[in-house]
């Protein structure tokens, strides 16, 4: 219990996970009179209730953007709109991929949600400043300002494309090299001739 005092107290925020219109209706109403640090998770269905979540101004963390929809009789962006709709309801929205073996792929998700409503510069604040914020590091990190930590990338475009390139990263000022298994690999075979000689 001593590891949950922060939560009750108000310093920590505790992560719902819900995704459901009627799971997202159920945790607003039983964070309504606690007085906690609250961030909704998932809420594949937000755009359903965003009214609701902005009202109670609690920020979400959404995603996977690229998915399916949650229901048969649903349009087929569903998944890709749900951020921007949830956005424009004043929702502060951060984006996730939902999975470790995906986050490679976080500026696709947030390219999506800026194609089907969001826009860029919401998709870009959604995965950096507004995280920051909403776990209460934004005076270190989520933006590039005077007295923050120097995390930053250096690519051949825009970020949110899949044929952009990053060639330089740095994380806390240093410069990360970026050759990893993954890049071995297609080294290794990128020259490869098929066939058994």
């Amino acid at each position: 219990m001593e590891a949950l005092l922060p939560v009750f107290r108000g310093q920590v925020p505790i992560l719902i996970e819900v995704n459901s219109k009627g799971d997202i209706e159920s945790a607003l109403e039983w964070v309504a009179d606690k007085k906690l640090k609250v961030v909704l998770t998932g809420v594949s269905e937000g755009w359903r209730v965003a009214d609701k979540i902005s009202k109670a101004k609690i920020p979400v963390i959404t995603g996977p953007v690229l998915a399916v929809p949650g229901r048969d009789n649903d349009r087929y962006d569903a998944s890709y709109a749900n951020a921007g709709k949830m956005s424009k309801a004043g929702v502060k929205v951060a984006i996730r991929t939902d999975g470790s073996e995906n986050t490679r792929n976080l500026p696709f998700n947030a390219g999506f949600a800026a194609a089907y409503g969001l826009g860029i510069d919401e998709a870009l604040k959604a995965v950096t400043i507004y995280p920051a914020e909403i776990f209460g590091v934004a005076d270190k990190y989520g933006s590039l300002e005077k007295n923050k930590v120097a995390n930053l990338f250096v690519s051949t475009g825009d970020p949110f494309e899949t044929k952009t390139q990053i060639e330089h990263l740095f994380i806390k000022g240093w410069k990360i090299p970026l050759e990893s298994r993954h890049t071995l690999l297609y080294d290794e075979f990128l020259e490869r001739t098929p066939g058994v000689k």
